[in-house]
């Protein structure tokens, strides 16, 4: 079970690896404590990210993270992908983005000065700088995707005009034939340039 599970990681795209660990580290973070607060009776408490007054961005952070997390082990054990309403890379961004906005949120009204007026020490937990880096690992899975897919499509070029006439006449002369083949072979060449030329024109 071990070797096979290692086999199929190794099978696995480097940008998907990414957004595997960070996905994978994002939901864990959210049963780590994100911040611990002291009061002015040197008594504190610590909040995990799913817990406290702002439990419900944990939650939202943890659902997103299981979310991309479950569409990387899906294709990992070639299972197959729900129907999203967007592609996979642009899913795996917004989760991504979805979830560090709801940390920094957290944060920002955590560390507020009128949040908890009797707090002397604000301290933000291992669980939060963990969560930030899944997130940044998530996105740049996802990112280095695109960057790869869009190297892939450099100088790919399209034939423009059919080449079957052109193969017909190079192997006319090749072969030892008469001139009345040649000569027809190059008339159908220019009669078709012409036709689509016209119907270009239309």
């Amino acid at each position: 079970m071990a070797e096979t599970l290692k086999t199929r990681l190794k099978k696995l795209a480097f940008n998907q690896k990414f957004i595997l660990v960070g996905s994978f580290l994002a939901a864990v973070s959210t049963v780590l404590p994100w911040y611990r607060d002291i009061d002015k009776f040197n008594t504190g408490d610590s909040f995990l990210g799913i817990t406290g007054p702002l439990y419900l961005a944990g939650l939202i952070v943890l659902l997103a993270s299981a979310g991309s997390f479950s569409l990387i082990a899906m294709r990992m054990f070639d299972r197959p992908l729900p129907k999203l309403p967007l592609s996979e890379k642009h899913f795996h961004i917004f989760t991504g983005c979805l979830s560090v906005f709801m940390i920094v949120m957290t944060a920002s009204v955590y560390f507020h000065p009128k949040f908890g007026i009797n707090l002397t020490e604000k301290t933000a937990g291992i669980g939060m700088i963990l969560a930030l880096i899944g997130c940044g690992l998530e996105i740049l899975g996802a990112a280095l995707k695109q960057k790869e897919r869009n190297f892939h499509s450099d100088g790919h070029l399209d034939a423009l005009i059919s080449m079957s006439h052109t193969d017909r006449i190079g192997s006319l002369r090749e072969s030892e034939v008469d001139q009345g083949e040649v000569k027809a072979a190059v008339t159908d060449s220019l009669e078709e340039f012409i036709n689509k030329d016209y119907d270009y024109r239309k």
